[in-house]
């Protein structure tokens, strides 16, 4: 590994560096001292001279343009340099990303929003192909900022994601059209909500709230979504039988399997959400 003032030598250079994320991570690698160069639609910097003139090269565009992009780029890496990218899928850019350079490779995926202030205490997931000396430099610079690393190999970073992102979102946006199909403003259910589904709703809102092509690019690039979502429309189609058939056994035994599945988990999260739903009486959030 580099000492630290070898790091501090190294350019940073981040393509797709004006969009959210991108500018996100320039200023956290500005704020700790490192030369970063940006390059995005309004820069006069080129991808291809970021590349070129960057020790460490990171990929931060859409996924459906990642590929692309690091087909372009990856040849111009330096061969002792490193290529990473910000990918919410990691199979398909880091076997680009491995076939079309001669540096070190790392896949990382940030789990959270360019809204959040710290990285204190989030998630970010670290996918080393062909790390070289760089792994313990970026996994020692994103703890000491209270970072959580989570080491994994792409396929099981594909396949968690499915669920984490591609479950939840499909849900959500199904969700939402069987509200719109059942004909109640949202307005009028909010006055008679429960918290907890004005806590579901809030997270299903936020969701809504963001760029629809982010989404598209999750549930349709990610190779294991569809298996996933088959999984669970075909436990929903069981579960809706036992509730026409009116099988309160069935039902209560389809339960207790869910429940049993969660372990303490389930309790964790009662106490997590009492809190927060607390909190947004407090602040007024309820209507």
């Amino acid at each position: 590994m580099f000492t630290v003032k070898q790091e501090l030598k190294k350019t940073i250079g981040i393509i797709g560096g004006t969009g959210k994320m991108g500018s996100w991570f320039s200023k956290f690698f500005s704020r700790k001292g490192y030369k970063v160069q940006v390059s995005g639609r309004t820069t006069s910097l080129s991808i291809r001279d970021c590349a070129k003139t960057s020790d460490i090269v990171i990929v931060s565009v859409p996924i459906g343009q990642t590929i692309s992009i690091i087909r372009e780029i990856a040849p111009l890496v330096k061969e002792d340099g490193l290529l990473m990218d910000f990918t919410s899928i990691k199979q398909a850019p880091i076997e680009a990303m491995l076939a079309h350079s001669r540096s070190a490779v790392i896949g990382l995926h940030p789990m959270f929003g360019a809204g959040v202030k710290a990285l204190k205490n989030q998630t970010i997931v670290i996918c080393p192909a062909r790390p070289r000396n760089y792994l313990p430099w970026i996994r020692d610079l994103l703890v000491k900022d209270g970072g959580i690393i989570k080491i994994i190999t792409p396929e099981q970073h594909d396949r968690m994601m499915a669920v984490i992102q591609g479950l939840l979102h499909f849900s959500s946006i199904s969700i939402c059209h069987s509200l719109r199909k059942l004909g109640t403003p949202m307005s009028e259910m909010e006055k008679l909500s429960s918290p907890i589904f004005r806590l579901s709703m809030d997270v299903v809102g936020r969701i809504l709230n963001q760029d629809g092509n982010l989404y598209a690019d999750i549930e349709l690039l990610n190779p294991f979504v569809v298996e996933t979502l088959k999984t669970y429309i075909t436990d929903a189609q069981s579960l809706l039988a036992m509730i026409e058939q009116k099988d309160k056994a069935a039902f209560l035994a389809y339960f207790d399997e869910a429940a049993d599945y969660l372990g303490n988990f389930k309790k964790e999260s009662e106490y997590y959400t009492d809190s927060v739903i607390e909190f947004l009486v407090d602040k007024g959030r309820r209507r």
